[in-house]
């Protein structure tokens, strides 16, 4: 599975992006942050035209959008350590999961509010935006699973290179030089 899907995406990156899989990432992230500001916007409008359950739906998870966005950012940007990018990829699933749900969930308000005859437009566009997030959010954490290692930091200096055993073939992989007691020796026996 995990070398179909790194197939698949080489193969995105080639045709969108010129064989970068960085570009690929980060044109996802984009985009991802484009339906997160259609997603705002329309949770302003529904929480002054709609009930206050559907209201706090979509402020909670604009919230929840905004603060992924300016995480993953500073972790896309700045932060590329292997704890970092596991914890954004498992953010990024997990709202993947939330927007989902919101899916869901608006198709249900909007069957609510077409029974008491009202307009469902607002409840439609919610849920067509939070299945295209949900999808966005799903498929970039695919590919950033799959191209992770483009993400994390290398090694950049000789000393920091002898740490890893795949660059420094005289040290084993299994190697481990365990911790030294310093002897207290007092005299005693």
């Amino acid at each position: 599975m995990g070398a179909a899907l790194s197939n698949y995406t080489t193969i995105l990156a080639n045709t969108l992006c010129g064989g970068s899989s960085r570009k690929l990432i980060a044109g996802w992230w984009y985009s991802i942050l484009g339906i997160t500001g259609s997603l705002m916007l329309m949770s302003i409008f529904v929480m002054g035209t709609r009930s206050l359950a559907e209201g706090f739906a979509s402020i909670w998870s604009a919230l929840m959008l905004l603060m992924l966005s300016i995480g993953g950012t500073m972790i896309m940007r700045k932060f590329h350590n292997s704890m970092a990018v596991g914890f954004f990829m498992g953010s990024v699933v997990a709202m993947s999961q939330m927007f989902f749900l919101l899916f869901l969930i608006y198709i249900g308000y909007g069957k609510d509010q077409s029974t008491q005859g009202k307009s469902y437009k607002g409840e439609s566009v919610m849920s067509l935006l939070c299945l295209a997030q949900s999808i966005l959010l799903g498929s970039f954490a695919a590919i950033l699973g799959a191209h992770r290692s483009e993400i994390l930091d290398k090694p950049t200096s000789y000393e920091e290179m002898q740490d890893f055993p795949s660059v420094n073939p005289n040290r084993p992989a299994d190697s481990y030089d365990p911790p030294t007691r310093a002897s207290t020796d007092s005299g005693q026996s």
